[in-house]
C-alpha cells in the first residue's frame, strides 16, 4: 500500500469538513473504521476503507452503495481519458487469451476526485465479461489502479450493439470488498507498491443497467459507445484510439466469402465427377476421388458433392441477402466504423443462382442425407490424412467443404426425423486432473499411436492441450479403438468422447465411474476393460458432472439413458422423457443426489437397471 491510499484524522477531518474531535466520535459509534496503524500519536485509516465507509457500503462485504444515478452530478469540466486500449486478460482456461478493451476516465468534481472505469466486450471474447468479471477487474486494477482507488472506482461494462441483443447496453458493475481481518502492520502500509502487484479483492459482482446517457453526464464527455453490429474489434478499437476515424473495416461476420468457397469446390469436382474426368490439374484431389479402394463410383460421389452444396446454400443465400440489406441502410455508428461488405463475383452469384433455381432443391429424404453423411465422414477422413501429409493430392479446399456441410446435413437429417439418431463423431475432451476413473481407463490404453492414417485425429487431440502439457506427450488407443493423448509428467489427458451407442449392451456386473471435475464418466467392465460413458448427440451439452440440480447432472442422466439402458428400436434411442417419469425420476436422482459434486462417482450398473437381487 503507498502513502497516498493512508488517511490521517486531520485528512478525513477535511475531507467531511468537522473537527477532528468529530472523527473521533465517528469512529468510536462505528461510523467510521478504526485505524490500521499508528506512528507516534499520528493514527493512519486506509484511503479505501474510507471512502466505502462515506458511500454507505456494507460493512460486512464492503460492496460500495449503487448511486442515485438521477442525482449524480456532472463534472465542471470533462473527466480526461487516461487509459484507452486493449488489454489480456491472463490465466483463464481459453484457446486464445481473451481480451477486452478498457476505457478509464479520471478528474476533479466536487472537493473530491472521480475515476470511472469502463470494459467492453470485444467480439473476439464476448462472453468473458460476465463469467469472468472479478478477473478482468483484477487485471484492470494491476496494470492501472491503487487499491483504494479501485475499489472506489465506479465500473462499468459495455455490451456493444448486436451482441448479444440488437442494441447496445451498459451495465454498472457493484463489487464486494471484503476486508481483511486484524488490520495490518505500519511498516506494510507504508511500504510503497507496484501496481502490477495488486492483490486486492473483486467478488460477487452485480449489474445494474444504466443509460448511455447516464453514463455521458458521469463522464462529462460523450464516449463512443455505438460501434455498427460486428464492428466492435481489437483492431478497430486500436484504429480509433490512435485517431484513425472512421476505422475501416472488411466486413464478413457470417463467412460468406469462405462458403462461395466451399461451395465452388464441391461444384467444380462435381462437375468434373459427372464428366468422368479422372485427372485435372486444378483439381489436386480428383485422382484421389476417383481411385481404386477410394470412392470409385464417380456418379454417386457427384450426387452427395450436389447434396452437400444444398446443405451450405440456405447459410450463403441468407448471408447475401442481409450483406445486401446492410449496405443500402445507413448505420448510425458510420461515422466510428466504416464497413465494406463482401460482395461476391458474377460467377459467384450466378452459382448461387443456379443452384437455388434446381427442380427439387431442398427436398432431401432422411435416407438420402444418411447415405450421403456416411460417405463424406469417410472421406472426410481420406482427405484430412491427405492433408497432414501435405501430400500432392491433397486439396485444402474440398476438405474445408467437406467438414462444413458434414454438421449441416446432421441438422437436416434430425428435422427429417429428429428420432434417428446419427453418430456425430468423437467430441474431444481435455481432462487436467486424473482421478480413480481416469487411472482405470489409462491402465487399458495401448501406447503405439498414432496410425498413419490417424494424424488429423492425433492433430485435433493436441489442438485441445496446453502448449506445456504438449511436450512428452504420448498417444494410444483405447480397447475401442478411440485415439488418447497423455502426459506421463504433467499428468493431463485428452480423449474422444464417443457420441454414439456401444457396440455391445454393457452387462449389469459393470460400474460406472467418475472424478470430479473431469466432465467425463467412464465405464469399467468385468473383464477389465474401461470404457467412455458416451453423451445423448441430441443434446447441445455434454459436460457430465452429479451432486447437484443443474445441468451437468442432467446430461449425466441423459447419457445414462442414452448408453446403459435399453432401448427398443437402437436406431430411435428413447430419450430421458420418453422414459417411465419413475425411470427419469430415478436416474436423475442418481445423479444430482448421489455422491457429492467434489468426490468420485460409482454406481454399479445392476442397481440403475433394477436387476440387482
Amino acid at each position: 500500500m503507498s502513502l497516498d491510499e493512508l488517511f490521517t484524522s486531520p485528512q478525513i477531518a477535511k475531507r467531511l469538513g468537522v473537527t477532528r474531535q468529530a472523527v473521533d466520535q465517528m469512529v468510536e459509534r462505528g461510523e467510521l473504521p478504526e485505524p490500521v496503524g499508528r506512528s507516534g500519536r499520528t493514527r493512519f485509516w486506509s484511503a479505501a476503507d474510507i471512502e466505502l465507509a462515506l458511500a454507505g457500503s456494507d460493512p460486512a462485504t464492503g460492496r460500495p452503495a449503487t448511486p442515485r444515478w438521477d442525482t449524480v452530478t456532472a463534472p465542471e469540466v470533462p473527466l480526461r481519458l487516461e487509459v484507452d486500449e486493449v488489454l489480456t486478460v491472463p490465466g483463464l482456461f481459453a484457446v486464445t487469451a481473451p481480451q477486452v478493451h478498457v476505457r478509464i476516465w479520471r478528474g476533479p468534481i466536487g472537493g473530491t476526485r472521480r475515476t470511472v472505469v469502463l470494459y467492453g466486450a470485444i467480439a473476439e471474447s464476448h462472453g468473458i465479461i460476465v463469467n469472468y468479471a472479478e478477473s478482468i477487474a483484477r487485471t484492470i486494477a494491476a496494470r492501472h489502479l491503487s487499491v483504494g482507488e479501485a475499489r472506489t472506482a465506479w465500473w462499468f461494462s459495455l455490451w456493444p450493439r448486436g451482441f448479444p441483443q440488437p442494441e447496445l447496453k451498459v451495465q454498472y458493475v457493484s463489487f464486494a470488498f471484503p476486508r481483511s481481518s486484524g488490520g495490518g502492520l505500519l511498516d506494510t502500509l507504508l511500504r510503497r507498491g507496484s501496481k502490477d502487484a495488486w492483490t486486492g479483492e473483486f467478488e460477487q459482482p452485480v449489474w445494474q443497467t444504466v443509460t448511455p446517457d447516464t453514463l455521458a453526464r458521469i463522464l462529462g464527455t460523450t464516449p463512443d459507445l455505438d460501434y455498427p453490429p460486428g464492428t466492435y474489434t481489437a483492431a478497430v478499437v486500436r484504429d480509433l484510439a490512435q485517431g484513425r476515424r472512421p476505422a475501416r473495416v472488411d466486413y464478413d461476420p457470417n463467412n460468406l466469402e469462405a462458403a462461395l468457397r466451399e461451395i465452388t469446390a464441391l461444384h467444380v469436382y462435381r462437375c468434373a465427377l459427372l464428366a468422368g474426368t479422372r485427372s485435372q490439374s486444378t483439381l489436386p484431389a480428383l485422382e484421389l476421388l476417383t481411385s481404386e479402394g477410394t470412392v470409385h463410383d464417380g456418379a454417386r460421389l457427384a450426387e452427395v458433392f450436389g447434396i452437400a452444396v444444398q446443405a451450405l446454400l440456405p447459410s450463403a443465400l441468407i448471408a447475401a441477402e442481409q450483406y445486401d440489406t446492410q449496405q443500402a441502410t445507413e448505420d448510425r455508428g458510420a461515422h466510428l466504423v466504416e464497413r465494406y461488405f463482401y460482395e461476391p463475383s458474377t460467377a459467384e452469384r450466378d452459382l448461387l443462382d443456379r443452384y437455388e433455381a434446381l427442380p427439387g432443391n431442398r427436398e432431401l429424404t432422411a435416407g438420402a442425407v444418411q447415405r450421403a453423411l456416411h460417405l463424406l465422414r469417410d472421406l472426410h477422413g481420406t482427405l484430412a490424412a491427405r492433408a497432414e501429409a501435405q501430400a500432392s493430392d491433397s486439396d485444402p479446399q474440398l476438405t474445408a467443404a467437406v467438414a462444413t456441410a458434414i454438421p449441416e446435413l446432421v441438422s437436416i437429417q434430425h428435422l427429417l426425423d429428429p428420432a434417428l439418431v446419427d453418430d456425430p463423431g468423437p467430441s474431444p475432451q481435455f481432462i487436467g486432473e486424473l482421478g480413480d476413473a481416469e487411472t482405470a481407463y489409462l491402465a487399458t490404453i495401448s501406447w503405439w499411436g498414432p496410425a498413419q492414417d490417424d494424424a488429423h485425429r492425433d492433430a485435433a487431440l493436441r489442438g485441445h492441450m496446453w502448449t506445456k502439457d504438449l511436450a512428452g506427450a504420448r498417444s494410444g488407443y483405447d480397447p475401442f479403438g478411440r485415439l488418447v493423448l497423455h502426459n506421463p509428467t504433467t499428468g493431463t489427458l485428452v480423449v474422444e468422447r464417443p457420441r454414439a451407442l456401444p457396440a455391445t449392451p454393457y452387462p449389469d456386473d459393470a460400474v460406472i465411474l467418475g472424478s470430479p471435475g473431469a466432465m467425463t464418466a467412464f465405464v469399467l467392465l468385468p473383464d477389465g476393460r474401461c470404457d467412455i460413458l458416451a453423451t445423448d448427440p441430441r443434446h447441445h451439452y455434454e459436460d457430465i458432472t452429479w451432486g447437484y440440480d443443474g445441468s451437468g447432472p442432467e446430461t449425466f442422466s441423459r447419457a445414462l439413458s442414452f448408453a446403459v439402458l435399453a432401448h427398443p428400436d437402437p436406431q430411435r434411442p428413447l430419450t430421458l422423457e420418453d422414459r417411465p417419469a419413475e425411470t427419469a425420476e430415478r436416474l436423475l436422482t442418481a445423479t444430482s443426489q448421489g455422491p457429492a459434486q467434489h468426490e468420485p462417482f460409482t454406481l454399479p450398473l445392476d442397481a440403475l437397471r433394477g436387476t440387482k437381487p
